[in-house]
């Protein structure tokens, strides 16, 4: 179960702007997960932080490249490719799946916050958090 939690939550995150003062969605970001809910079937869903379902807690975005990175406490990496992405209302939204689980995220370009779903055979999830493309580009290096 860990493996396909974190193969679903691999997808969370978005290239987005930390300031969001402007629409424009950038092509680079590093997203935190804050919170994640585990939803068994016919069970009472869980809410809790990343690492106790075995997410990861950072997750980086290259739209560029259509893909998202990610990697455990563990130390495994995960690597998932970006379906699609629709843009409008100050919202970016992506799309995907991995081994045939579906997932969507949307992203608050204004605010960065997002909320990522994920379907598995039995099992659902939500994650939220935030992302920001500052800290991929300003002041990389410095202290």
């Amino acid at each position: 179960m860990r493996a396909i939690v974190l193969i679903c939550f691999v997808i969370a995150a978005v290239g987005l702007n930390s300031t969001f003062v402007s629409a424009q969605v950038p092509e680079r970001a590093i997203c935190g997960v804050e919170q994640a809910v585990a939803c068994p079937a016919h069970e009472e869903c869980e809410r809790t932080l990343p690492a106790a379902v075995n997410l990861p807690a950072l997750i980086k975005i290259d739209r560029s490249a259509g893909v998202i990175f990610s990697k455990r406490e563990s130390g495994e990496t995960r690597t998932s490719k970006i379906a699609s992405e629709l843009e409008g209302d100050g919202l970016h939204i992506l799309q995907g799946s991995e081994d045939g689980s579906p997932w969507s995220m949307r992203i608050d370009l204004e605010t960065g916050r997002f909320s990522l779903v994920s379907a598995q055979d039995n099992l659902g999830f939500v994650a939220f958090g935030y992302c920001s493309s500052t800290l991929m580009t300003a002041g990389e290096g410095k202290q």
